[in-house]
Formats: C-alpha cells, structure tokens, sequence
C-alpha cells in the first residue's frame, strides 16, 4: 500500500494527519509524502517524521503551483499495489486503509475492484455531500460515484498505470476531477467502503483550503468540459453519458446559481457564467434532457441559462429564499393502492410566502371534502387529476408544494405535487396532501428512499428542496413497514428487501 500525500504549508494540520497514517493497522504501508515548496516549515516536520520512520519517504522540491504536479510525483515512485491519495490536512481512522483493501478483495472472482471511496465526515465545520451519510456499503454506481470527486480514494496501481492516469499538472480547477472521472469510467467496479467514516476531511481555520480560493470562471468550466467529454467518451452509450453530464452539470454548474453566490457577484461575473454555462448546455446537452430533472428550480435556471435570461434568473434566485420553509410529515397512513402522506410547509417568513388571510371556513371544506374523494379513488388516475386541479382552484393564492424522492442506492428519482388541504390555524403552515402510489414505490426496487420538499408561487418562481422531517407519532402502525423516521428525525422509506 502506497499513501501519497502532497504538502505544502500544511502546519500545524500535517502533524496529525501523518500520525493518523502511521497508526494504520496494514503491516505493508510506504508513506511517500512531496514537500511541493513549502515555506511554514513542513519540510522540516516531514524529515523529522522520516528519521523517525522508515515507512516515510520525504521528496523536496520547488513550488508547482497545484497539487496535480506532487501527486504525479509520488506515483512514480510508488510501489504498493494499491494507492490512496490523502491530502496533508486530514486523517483516517485506524482501520480505514486495512477495510479499504479488505473490501476491494472480498469477491476475488471478479478480482480486485479498482477504485473504493471510504465514507467521509467532516471536521472544523466542512460539510461533505449527503451520499456519505446515505450510501450503504458495497458496489456503487457511476452516477453515483460522480458526487464525489475529491482523490481521496483506493486506486488499485496497475490499474493506474495501464491507463496512463495522471493528474493534470498545470494550475486548474477541478484538476483531481478529470483525474477521478476519468478513472470512473475505466473501471470495472467501484465500492463504498465504511459502516462508520473511514476519512475525516478538514476545514483549516486560516482558510487555505484550495476550494476556498477565488473561482475564474473561464478556469472553471474549461474542466468541467474536460470531465463531461471524458463521460461522454467513456459511456456505453450516448443516453447514459448525456444522463452523467446533467447529473455533473447540475451538481458543479448549479452551484453558483445559489443565493449566497449569486449576490455576492458583480453583474458582469453574472453575465460570464451564464455565457460559458449556456455554451456548455448547447455542446453537451440536448435540451430535452432537461425534463428529467426533478428540482423545479433547477429546471428553470436550466431554461434560463438556455436563454441567457439574466433578469429572470435574478428573480427566480432573489425568490429562493422567500421560499425556505419547514417541511414536517405529519401524518402517514397506508391505503388501498399506497402510501398517503399529510404533510406541513411552515414558512421562515410566512409574510412573503403565504396570503395575508387562509382560505374561508367553507372553501378549507370543500378541499378537505375533495382530499377525502381523491383518497377514497387513489387508484383512478383521472380522479386523482382531476382532484388536484380543483384542489389548486379552491387553495388560489398558496403556494405550490412539490415532493422530490431520491433513492439512496439507485439514481433513481420521482417528482409528485401536492394537494392543498389549507391552512392550520395555529401553526400558520400550509398542508399538503401526496399520494405514493404503490407502482412508484415499486420503480424505485430494493432501495431506501429520502424525501424533500420544494415550494413555488406564482410567475414560475419557486425555492430550494427542503428535507422532509416527520412529527412524533406521524407515521401509523400500518405504514410503518415502508416509511420510517431516520435518527435525525427526517421521513424515509424502507421498500421491501432494501
């Protein structure tokens, strides 16, 4: 096993993040650590650490700008059959690299699996993205794999070199994306390693984090049309490469679209975003492909990028946080053809969000009425249509409810609308009511699955998703075999065999 950590003013984190390497429990482990030019005094820390420990080897040079250069470096010299890639202010668990080697070797049939990624946490407050907290152990998808494009991961080295894989050297964003790409769509099987987190990843204090650093725009996207041509070449096909780029696009492109980013950059900023990034859908996404997003708001800031229609998407992300709200299960109940779900949208501010009145006594009736009907009927399509349309007529003036499902394991996920039933008079939140129908539940095959919610008003304008939580007791004795409440409280499903 090979560790490759490249370092450059990593004091005071490098210290801790070579002891935890050291306390690894693989007997065969080489530490090849590349001082990229240091000037905080991490290249006396590192000699100090390889006088003390043969598994260490120190290289010394001059400052290379990125850390693509250090990493090429250490597989050079590398000689384990595995490579882990650790950057110089994190640690591992004690078992992290031994469980990593343990998992890749487990189905020796299919030989060794090429990549693992270890379940991550974060510490100093960096979050890391939902996939490590949701994902099980085991063999993962692309599609999924591709939330993740940080190094840090178990690379089998022959693998590594009979691709020819190296990191881009020069100074560019996302460098160590068009290296992990890349590998993803060149191996044969990729794993999920870790019950608990396996890489605990830092947020420095002094801000030198490199995602920290001011993003160039034209830098920026000229690697993100690197990776999506590596997807698109490495597909089987030109649907599932087209499907790997939105997921890309949507996750690393929508990113600056979000309300803290967008106001804090100057107008022109703006313009050059939505420039590069409409040049980008129009080389490497049909437009069609947009209907298959889930979020409504990411639709639309699709749409919207298409058009380079700056005014409408300084409304529609200015609306963002208009929208926030809480989103609470407060009763879920099974039917004859699925799962009914009532559930709450409380807002933050219920003055930009909800009408100044609720509805009148007779109009909550009548949607409580027409709720009722479309429960009874859940089976007839045309009811349950036909109910929500005059459900929307009779709640005019609330706004719009929209509940994401996303499997966990699987890509999978499914858009409902909700019915209005009205407004609690105590609380102030809207209620909802959707109906899963057993034929959804079904598409989504032995997975778990996570809810959110997205709320909108009028003039095509609508929030971000929201996680849906779930109230004491809101989920009865019957549907409690599909739907269960996580540990941190929030409203899940658990489908047969999951």
């Amino acid at each position: 096993m090979s560790v490759i950590v490249p370092v450059y003013n990593a004091m005071p984190y490098l210290t801790g993040a070579l002891e935890s390497v050291l306390a690894q429990d693989l007997p065969e482990l080489e530490i090849i650590v590349v001082n990229d030019g240091s000037t905080d005094g991490s290249g006396a820390e590192l000699d100090r650490f390889a006088a003390l420990d043969p598994r260490v080897q120190v290289l010394h040079q001059e400052n290379s700008g990125w850390p693509g250069h250090p990493r090429n470096r250490g597989i050079e010299r590398a000689t384990g059959e595995y490579l882990f890639f650790m950057d110089a202010d994190d640690t591992m668990a004690p078992q992290a690299l031994r469980s990593m080697v343990e998992l890749a070797e487990r189905d020796s049939a299919k030989g060794p699996a090429e990549i693992v990624i270890p379940r991550f946490a974060g510490t100093g407050g960096r979050q890391v993205q939902s996939l490590y907290s949701r994902h099980p152990q085991g063999r993962i998808s692309i599609s999924r794999a591709m939330e993740t494009l940080s190094p840090q991961k178990l690379f089998r080295r022959d693998f590594v070199e009979r691709h020819g894989l190296t990191f881009p050297e020069e100074k560019v964003r996302l460098e160590d994306g068009i290296f992990v790409a890349r590998a993803y769509t060149l191996a044969n099987r990729i794993l999920f390693c870790g019950a608990d987190p396996l890489y605990f990843i830092a947020l420095r204090d002094d801000g030198q984090n490199i995602s920290s650093r001011t993003i160039d725009p034209d830098d920026y996207v000229t690697s993100c049309r690197r990776i999506a041509q590596t997807l698109r070449d490495g597909s089987p096909d030109a649907e599932t490469g087209e499907r790997l780029v939105l997921q890309f696009f949507q996750r690393k492109g929508l990113r600056f679209y979000a309300p803290k980013r967008w106001i804090r950059m100057s107008s022109e900023t703006r313009a050059r975003w939505v420039s590069l990034h409409g040049e980008f859908l129009r080389d490497f996404l049909p437009e069609a492909r947009d209907a298959t997003l889930s979020n409504p708001t990411d639709r639309r800031k699709f749409a919207l990028i298409r058009t380079g229609d700056l005014a409408a998407l300084d409304a529609l992300i200015a609306a963002e946080p208009r929208l926030a709200h809480a989103a609470r299960a407060i009763r879920v109940e099974e039917s004859a053809h699925g799962l009914e779900f009532r559930v709450s949208l409380l807002p933050e501010d219920a003055t930009t969000l909800f009408p100044a009145a609720p509805p009148s006594s007779a109009r909550l009736s009548a949607l409580r009425a027409v709720d009722r009907l479309s429960t009874t009927f859940a089976g007839n399509r045309g009811v349950r249509g036909a109910g929500r349309r005059l459900a929307e007529a009779l709640a005019s003036g609330l706004p719009s409810a929209t509940l994401i499902l996303n499997g966990r394991r699987r890509n999978r996920s499914a858009t409902l609308s909700g019915r209005p039933l009205g407004v609690d008079a105590q609380s102030g939140a809207a209620e909802y009511s959707f109906f899963l129908s057993d034929q959804l539940l079904q598409s989504f095959g032995r997975d778990r699955v996570d809810m959110w919610t997205v709320a909108g008003i009028g003039h095509g304008l609508s929030g971000g998703r929201v996680r849906l939580t779930a109230l004491s007791g809101a989920v009865t004795a019957g549907a409690s075999d599909r739907c269960y409440v996580t540990r941190q409280g929030n409203a899940s499903l658990r489908l047969p065999s999951a």
